[in-house]
């Protein structure tokens, strides 16, 4: 929040040649703690979408990226086909099913159930770190009940959102998920944290590329 819009396209833009990528080959999204997923296609490269917090293509050679402080980047790759995504997810699109939708529109679109998928978590807040309120355990407990991973930390709720996230993936049917198991709070060296910065920081970035 108000940086400077030139100084952000040029970070972009050395981000993306240091892994040999120019900018207008990635579809990126602006994300809104939502559960809308979009298919994306050839004629999106180069593009941001708005109000969107999950990515899936089948087109060849397509980069999906999207940006993260804290919440869960969550990609996801069907190897046969091959397809891909990306998902963005906090405890507000996990309430609100973003990863149920994320596995609709692979199927519905590209005809992949969740048992082909494979899922991998980067870097995220961690129960260590991530007080929660009431507010977000009643959100969530729709979604995986007992099995929601709480506990108690000088009296406060705190959520581990990562695992929350695996085990939901593991009960909606993907049967590899993997994760980084690196909390962004506490490793404020490499990554950035919304939570343990108070609103004013940066975003790394996540993407992964359709063969």
């Amino acid at each position: 929040m108000g940086d400077d819009p030139t100084a952000v396209a040029e970070n972009l833009r050395r981000a993306f040649a240091a892994i040999g990528l120019r900018a207008e080959e990635a579809v990126t999204a602006w994300l809104i703690h939502g559960n809308r997923v979009a298919l994306v296609e050839a004629h999106h490269r180069g593009k941001l979408l708005e109000g969107v917090d999950g990515l899936i293509t089948a087109a060849r050679g397509l980069v999906l990226f999207m940006r993260f402080a804290d919440c869960i980047p969550v990609l996801l790759a069907e190897p046969a086909l091959p397809a891909v995504g990306i998902v963005h997810v906090g405890w507000r699109g996990l309430a609100a099913g973003i990863l149920e939708a994320a596995l609709d529109a692979f199927e519905v679109h590209l005809g992949c159930r969740p048992s082909t998928l494979y899922a991998a978590l980067g870097p995220g807040i961690g129960g260590c770190c991530y007080a929660v309120g009431a507010e977000v355990v009643e959100a969530l407990r729709p979604r995986l009940g007992r099995a929601l991973p709480l506990y108690r930390i000088n009296g406060a709720w705190h959520l581990d959102l990562p695992e929350a996230v695996r085990l939901h993936l593991r009960r909606l049917g993907v049967p590899s998920v993997i994760a980084a198991g690196v909390c962004t709070a506490c490793h404020l060296e490499d990554w950035y944290s919304h939570r343990a910065e108070k609103g004013r920081t940066g975003r790394f970035g996540a993407w992964i590329r359709n063969p």
